[in-house]
């Protein structure tokens, strides 16, 4: 069972000076009868967005992060980096469907720069290229720029040019669109951090929003939200209570999220100041008056002790243009035992909506609270 929030609309569009200049690749097809580019923006470095492309590929490899019941055999593609396909040299392929033998060769590549993939005839005749181009953005971000090229020799699936070309163009837009956003949801929602603490999960919750306010300022913010102002949230916390039948008292409970938090038991796992907080305990949360014990980072990817969820969740920040940042969060939960997966699955579905609507309830307290406290001290700024 896994939610994921929705993805924004974001533009694949490539700039006009993207889609004339020459790019790596190019010069395999001197003269090509068709040629598509688009471009995405992803809020992370060049080096976090090279691993999801090396590993790309049907069957046995991560998948094309496109229409997995297209390409992929209804298989989903791979979430995660997977080491074991981390190195490739010029000719190791990448299978167009699974179970096949044929698909995009490797022809070129730089790492961490691009990646250019092509599709030969049965007479080794180079018939299409794939390139697949990272360029520095700013702010830790990455533009990375997608071409395909078609020889002479491209099929246009048996029809006269004038009649596959523009089939193939549309056809094209829709899986490489696809593609792209694939690429750049699974970029910048990996997290090493969480990695390394709940590799694998039985339920994950993600969740983004953009901030204009510094990294410092929308951290500071995100520590300090406090749910029990909003109403909503309130009636949320009651309403689970008088279900669960759960009689604890919070009202000694000090302010602000990870104040209170912490106070409740979980622990801080690690951190990357300035950047990504990760918290984590162990619970029975489908019990009345649930309690989280506190594990420590040396103890809590060895704890299995039966009856038992572990739940992890982090607080992190991206710088995503100047002043700007993107702030996400995410929980991701694995059971101990199959009898307290089955419990915890039916729990999730009663509570889920409710856990959703204070995460989103929390993220715009946040985004007020930051860009509100950014603007107060530029004001003050101004008038000294």
């Amino acid at each position: 069972m896994r939610l994921h929030t929705v993805m924004s609309f974001r533009s694949v569009a490539a700039t006009a000076d993207e889609r004339v200049r020459q790019l790596p690749g190019d010069d395999l097809i001197a003269e090509s009868v068709g040629q598509l580019t688009y471009a995405i923006t992803i809020q992370r470095p060049r080096s976090e967005v090279w691993p999801w492309l090396v590993q790309m590929g049907a069957g046995t490899r991560a998948g094309w992060y496109s229409y997995d019941r297209l390409d992929n055999g209804g298989r989903p593609s791979t979430r995660r980096i997977v080491p074991a396909l981390q190195h490739i040299v010029v000719g190791t392929l990448f299978p167009a469907l699974p179970g096949r033998t044929d698909g995009f060769f490797v022809l070129q590549f730089t790492p961490g720069f691009h990646l250019v993939i092509g599709w030969r005839s049965p007479g080794d005749t180079l018939i299409t290229t794939w390139a697949f181009v990272l360029e520095d953005a700013g702010n830790d971000s990455t533009r990375l720029v997608v071409r395909s090229r078609a020889s002479a020799r491209y099929p246009f699936f048996g029809l006269p040019s004038l009649v596959g070309l523009p089939l193939i163009r549309a056809v094209h837009f829709l899986m490489q669109r696809k593609q792209l956003l694939g690429i750049a949801r699974r970029v910048e929602e990996h997290d090493t951090l969480l990695d390394r603490f709940m590799p694998e999960y039985d339920v994950v919750e993600r969740h983004r929003i953009r901030v204009a306010a510094s990294a410092a300022e929308t951290l500071n913010a995100a520590g300090h939200v406090d749910m029990r102002a909003s109403p909503l949230i309130r009636a949320i916390v009651r309403l689970r209570a008088l279900a669960m039948g759960d009689t604890t008292d919070d009202a000694g409970r000090p302010r602000g999220l990870m104040a209170e938090t912490t106070s409740m038991g979980w622990h801080v796992l690690a951190e990357t100041p300035g950047r990504e907080v990760v918290v984590g305990a162990a619970a029975r949360p489908w019990l009345p008056n649930v309690t989280f014990e506190p594990l420590p980072p040396e103890q809590f990817v060895a704890f299995n002790t039966p009856g038992y969820v572990k739940i992890v969740w982090t607080l992190r920040i991206d710088s995503a243009w100047p002043g700007g940042t993107v702030f996400s969060t995410e929980t991701r939960a694995v059971a101990t035992d199959a009898e307290s997966r089955a419990k915890f699955r039916r729990y999730w579905k009663r509570v889920v909506p409710g856990v959703v609507a204070i995460r989103w309830i929390l993220l715009r307290q946040l985004k007020k609270d930051a860009e509100g406290n950014r603007l107060e001290s530029l004001t003050d700024g101004r008038s000294h």
